[in-house]
């Protein structure tokens, strides 16, 4: 049986190495971009659709370096193997070899993993294991107030807390209710907020604070690090204790968000105190029985399908569509722009069954890309005017005017309306293909007098090959088949940006097809 040294490959990850906040940024972005999350579960309150079919390992909390059984081929004779390096990276690079023995089917092969990407996952996954517990064995809160409770919101992108002492708030304030919430920054990602306030101590003795976030926090009491949940990682708990004397305590609570879903828990129990609650969300008790009772998925069959509501990844005001043809979109209608493209299962409406639910639902399947959300179109001032840009969750497109939507009578497929200025307007239009690796077809058609600029695409890289164009580091390649100039590749902001200037005298259209470059 061969199995990978990870020594001679130069894939062994050190154990300080788990503390890299910037690698486990990079592998927590992997895991979406190569359909991990599809099948393992990262978070009790977040299911992986995909994976309870299937029967699928979850990671959480407490599993690397363990036991486990596993087959050797799928319905083979079991073996037991750990839970290391070197039988992750195995997995990965052949899944059918050893195969979890619990597991209603071997893993489908995922996208290739190079060395860099490989080490960047272990870091990731093994920090979901280091992350602890966020499980409450009793499940009893009750709420509580800072007092003389403060804020300071910074904007930023980092992969671990900043000291904030060096930054320039972006906004600043005082909140009567006393709890820490994320929401008072008004922004969705790239930012960090500073809480401060007292909370009162009647008796003297120990007090434990459970601190629980997605991204990374770290609080102080009485100036002194009581609990240190710093870094980019999913919905993770950690404790901390101190000793206090009756009176008040001074508290600072620091927290950042980098991407995705935005969560900050933060509870303390001591004398006379059994469970008390100081931030917006609470430490859910791990769940009893199946992980996803209620599970909703929305099949596609005839005709396209269309989800209203809050899907990770997006603004609020994310709209899903999925279609027969076995690929996925969502269009975000602040920004007016497909923001993801997926392949497979569409979504899981469980967790907005009744009203519009807690939280963002991510996509239900695999091969997704998560495309800037920056706004399509923009009437820039000359070539080389900065595009604007989506600096959060609700940052709305600026010149642009969302008018809603329609489906066509057949296959109910929805058409995109929008404004630029008062001059031009916007049918946005997508088009599936089927195929082994289907791909999608943008049609824009602009209406109406003046000059725009159209973004179709940003990146660390662009490059060009056999009439298409890569996109950084991921899986999409675009190209325009219709298009008779050659779209400007730019440097701007730190990064690339593919543009094509359109003047528009009664009708301009466009047409860009999006496709997996695997």
């Amino acid at each position: 049986m061969c199995v990978i040294s990870l020594a001679a490959a130069g894939l062994l990850l050190p154990a300080q190495a788990a503390d890299d906040a910037k690698l486990i940024a990079e592998g927590k972005a992997l895991f979406q971009a190569k359909i991990c999350f599809t099948c393992h579960q990262v978070d009790e309150s977040v299911p992986a659709p995909a994976g309870i079919a299937m029967k699928a390992p979850k990671f959480i909390g407490g599993f690397w370096g363990k036991k486990r059984t596993v087959t050797i081929g799928y319905g083979g004779p079991d073996a037991t193997v750990t839970f290391d390096e070197a039988y992750f990276a195995e997995s990965i690079r052949k899944p059918m070899d050893k195969v979890s023995k619990e597991a209603a089917a071997p893993m489908p092969p995922p996208p290739a993993v190079n060395d860099a990407e490989m080490k960047a996952l272990i870091a990731y996954v093994r920090s979901l294991s280091e992350g602890g517990s966020t499980e409450d064995p009793d499940g009893l809160i009750a709420k509580g107030k800072i007092n003389r409770f403060t804020f300071a919101a910074y904007k930023g992108s980092w992969d671990k807390l900043p000291d904030f002492s060096k930054l320039k708030p972006f906004k600043t304030g005082k909140a009567e209710s006393g709890t820490a919430d994320p929401g008072l920054a008004g922004v969705g990602e790239n930012f960090g907020v500073v809480f401060e306030g007292d909370i009162d101590i009647a008796r003297k003795g120990d007090y434990a604070f459970n601190l629980g976030s997605d991204d990374g926090s770290r609080l102080y009491i009485n100036s002194k690090l009581v609990v240190d949940n710093d870094g980019v990682h999913s919905m993770r708990a950690k404790k901390g204790s101190i000793a206090l004397e009756p009176g008040t305590a001074k508290l600072r609570l620091e927290y950042f968000e980098k991407g995705g879903e935005e969560q900050l828990a933060l509870d303390m129990s001591g004398p006379g105190i059994k469970r008390l609650q100081l931030a917006k969300q609470t430490i859910q008790p791990p769940r009893r029985g199946p992980a996803f009772p209620t599970g909703n998925p929305i099949a596609v069959n005839d005709e396209a399908r269309v989800y209203r509501n809050f899907i990770e990844g997006a603004s609020p005001r994310g709209i899903g569509v999925g279609y027969p043809e076995k690929v996925n979109l969502c269009f975000d209608a602040n920004t007016m722009q497909i923001a993801m493209l997926w392949h497979g299962a569409f979504m899981d409406a469980a967790r907005h069954w009744n009203g519009r639910g807690q939280g963002f639902q991510r996509p239900s399947g695999h091969y997704l890309i998560q495309l800037t959300r920056d706004q399509p179109f923009a009437q820039l001032d000359s070539a080389d005017a900065a595009w604007p840009r989506a600096e959060g969750r609700d940052t709305r497109a600026k010149g642009l005017k969302f008018r809603g939507y329609f489906l066509l009578p057949e296959h109910r497929r929805p058409i995109f309306g929008y404004k630029i200025g008062d001059d031009l307007q916007v049918a946005d239009y997508a088009e599936p293909k089927a195929g082994a690796l289907p791909s999608v077809t943008r049609r824009l058609r602009i209406r109406g007098t003046g000059e725009v600029w159209y973004l179709a695409a940003a990146a660390d890289s662009i490059t060009e090959q056999d009439g298409g164009y890569n996109i950084g580091g991921s899986m999409l390649r675009v190209s325009f088949p219709e298009l008779e100039a050659k779209p400007l590749i730019r440097t701007s902001g730190g990064r690339k940006e593919l543009l094509i200037k359109l003047n528009v005298d009664g009708q301009a259209t466009l047409k860009q097809q999006y496709e997996w470059n695997l």
